[in-house]
């Protein structure tokens, strides 16, 4: 392991792994797998960043870089989740009952993530301190 990593206290990499367990275990609840999460994130950058509409399988497939077919039976799979929601027009668009229902997993994974910025911060202060100590101490010596 290099040594950059080896300075953080048991307490930061706790706070790591149960950030990460939750992230996975939000992902694999909610979504499934790899296509099914690439899938929902290019709908969910539609829909609230590019503030676009819906789109097609076709283009979602070319954007996300997997085969029309895969798509299509991913996206039906999550059609009958209710997950995603089909226009008389076959756009695309995820539902609010997706976005309900996500929310509060993702806001666990969120509390997680300040849990483990707080870890780190802690964790830098208490290597910082000794170092800054030391520091002026050696500093008065040389003035003496």
């Amino acid at each position: 392991m290099p040594k950059q990593y080896r300075r953080y206290s048991r307490r930061v990499w706790q706070a790591y792994f149960d950030f990460m367990d939750t992230l996975c275990g939000v992902r694999e609840v909610l979504l499934g797998g790899e296509v099914e999460a690439s899938i929902m994130r290019a709908l969910l950058v539609r829909r609230y960043i590019d503030r676009a509409g819906g789109t097609n399988v076709t283009s979602l497939a070319a954007s996300i870089g997997h085969p029309r077919e895969t798509v299509k039976r991913k996206v039906d799979a999550m059609i009958a989740k209710n997950f995603i929601a089909k226009d008389d027009d076959n756009l695309l668009t995820v539902t609010d009952n997706f976005v309900r229902e996500v929310f509060v997993p993702y806001t666990q994974t969120f509390e997680h993530i300040l849990r483990l910025a707080d870890a780190i911060r802690i964790d830098q202060e208490r290597t910082a301190s000794p170092a800054a100590a030391q520091s002026s101490g050696a500093g008065r010596r040389m003035q003496r």
